[in-house]
């Protein structure tokens, strides 16, 4: 993990965001669901990477549109 997400990923919003995201999509990879398959998902992705200049943006880090939950396969 890189040192600018590691803090983020052990704050309380973070946490309950993906908590509920996963919820959202019923904890089922996103990817494995285009395929028809019905797997885990084990991770909630930033589609787009977390930065330095992005990392307090909550439009960025704590969006739903900026999300997707996957499998540790597809990640």
């Amino acid at each position: 993990m890189r040192s600018i997400d590691n803090e983020f990923y052990h704050t309380p919003s973070w946490r309950k965001c993906r908590e509920t995201y996963l919820e959202s999509v019923n904890h089922l990879c996103e990817r494995c669901l285009t395929k028809g398959l019905y797997v885990s998902a084990r991770v909630v992705h930033h589609k787009i990477h977390l930065t330095e200049d992005n990392i307090s943006n909550p439009d960025i880090v704590l969006n739903f549109d900026n999300l997707e939950a996957l499998c540790q396969d597809c990640h």
